[in-house]
Order: C-alpha cells, then sequence, then structure tokens
C-alpha cells in the first residue's frame, strides 16, 4: 500500500494503538504522527514509534490515513474533528459504520485479537476484518492488513457485530472465570499456576473438537450431589452464582 508508506496517524494510546502501531512499524510502515487525548501518553508513544506528538486533529492531512484506536463512545467525536478528506479506519468490533458520519474514505481495521501494552503477540496469524463501502480504499485497507497478518477477511457490520459479541464470550468472560478461579485458590493459599495446563489444554483440543465435544465434568455427567457440595464450600457469592449459573446451563444441552 504506497499511499500509506509515511503518512499513518495513529489515533489513541492504548492497548491497540500501542501494539497496531508497533506492528505496523516492524512491517516497515513509518508513522507519521500519534495523537492522544492525554499528551503525555501521545508523547510516550510517538517516541517509541519515532514520529511526532499532534496536538490538533484538525491539522491530520487530507493525504495521512488516520487509524482510531479509541474507545467505541469515543469514535464519532473524535472522527468529527478530522478532514472530511483525510481517509480514516477504526478499529472497533462493535460500531457499524453506516452508524457514522459517512465520507468518502471510511473503513474498518478491526484486529480479532486481545491486546496489552506490555505484551508482544505474534501478529501474523492474527484475523483482521476489513470493512468500506469505497472499494478502492477497501483495497488499500486490505493491501495494509496483509503486511501484518496472513490472514485478512472481508466482514460487513453486521458480521463483524456478532464477531465481537462471540469474542467477549470467548475472551472477557473466560478471563474473568480465570480471575474467580484464582480467587478462590488464593483463599486457600493454592497456586493459580496449577490450573494453567488444564487451561491450555481446554483452548488446545479446541483444534479437534467442537465446543460441545470438548465439555466434560460435573454438570456434563449430571453429577448433582458433587455440585451442591461444590456451591456449599464457595465462600465467594459471585463465584457460587456463577458456578450455579455454569453448571445449570451446561446440564441443559
Amino acid at each position: 500500500m504506497e499511499r500509506a508508506q509515511n503518512q499513518i496517524i495513529i489515533i489513541g494510546t492504548g492497548n491497540i494503538a500501542h501494539n497496531l502501531g508497533l506492528h505496523l512499524k516492524r512491517c516497515n510502515q513509518e508513522i507519521k504522527g500519534v495523537w492522544g487525548r492525554d499528551i503525555s501518553k501521545a508523547k510516550k508513544l510517538s517516541q517509541k514509534l519515532e514520529s511526532s506528538c499532534l496536538t490538533d486533529l484538525n491539522k491530520i492531512q487530507s493525504d495521512d490515513l488516520a487509524i482510531i484506536c479509541v474507545s467505541d463512545v469515543a469514535i464519532a467525536t473524535v472522527l468529527s474533528q478530522i478532514n472530511i478528506e483525510t481517509a480514516v479506519a477504526y478499529t472497533s468490533g462493535s460500531v457499524k459504520l453506516n452508524d457514522l458520519p459517512q465520507r468518502e474514505k471510511i473503513g474498518v481495521l478491526y484486529p480479532l485479537q486481545t491486546f496489552s501494552k506490555n505484551r508482544n503477540i505474534d501478529i501474523s496469524n492474527v484475523p483482521f476484518l476489513i470493512e468500506s463501502e469505497n472499494e478502492h480504499f477497501k483495497n488499500e485497507l486490505i493491501a495494509l492488513a496483509e503486511t501484518l497478518s496472513s490472514k485478512v477477511i472481508e466482514a460487513n457490520s453486521d458480521e463483524r457485530y456478532n464477531i465481537h459479541i462471540a469474542a467477549v464470550m470467548v475472551n472477557n468472560f473466560t478471563n474473568f472465570l480465570y480471575y474467580l478461579s484464582e480467587k478462590q485458590m488464593r483463599e486457600h493459599q493454592l497456586d493459580f499456576d496449577l490450573l494453567l495446563p488444564l487451561i491450555r489444554e481446554t483452548v488446545n483440543k479446541l483444534d479437534e473438537l467442537s465446543p460441545a465435544e470438548a465439555q466434560t465434568g460435573p454438570a456434563k455427567r449430571g453429577d448433582k450431589n458433587i455440585i451442591e457440595q461444590h456451591l456449599k464450600s464457595i465462600q465467594d457469592q459471585d463465584t457460587q452464582k456463577v458456578y450455579r449459573l455454569m453448571s445449570e446451563l451446561i446440564q441443559k444441552k
């Protein structure tokens, strides 16, 4: 994608902005500038990316590519401050293209992955979901994404929205279960790391089995005595509620 080689602007300073910016730089995409609501954070990220720190969205030029990596509720506000002629891509899973003010070049560059600032991941197999009603701009976004990953997929707003719902469940909800499990272990002076091999195998076997086929445990077996014993032993009310609900739902399947 020649047009974006020296003209990418990263908007945002959070997890996605950090990771996407760094990976773009590693793929020889020079980052022209970084804008952030918190100027100190924007300066830090711009230094990492060897780029300038922008203080005014209105000064982003018409031949720049602005990649918006901010919270869903802030996208429209940020977009309204950018030159209407500037090409813009945003990284949200749930914000639909038609819900935003229209412009000639607007699209979606959505990496289907969880990101943390201080954790480096292999982005080459991360799915990137692309959408734009402008065919030429869509092809530009596809070309840019292909410099990062081998898994670049066109997906419309409804498809991306439903993918994001499922992604929240397998990532955010699952991680919250890890949090409750860690709390349960800690309350009994036990090491959460003991569960890591189990967690990894639970994920790994999905390469060969469907989630329904991979389900095991007391609820799957219908072992109500064990379930009741566990519920009586769990002291944390939130953990108890989740354990009961999950057990009931598994037994219904």
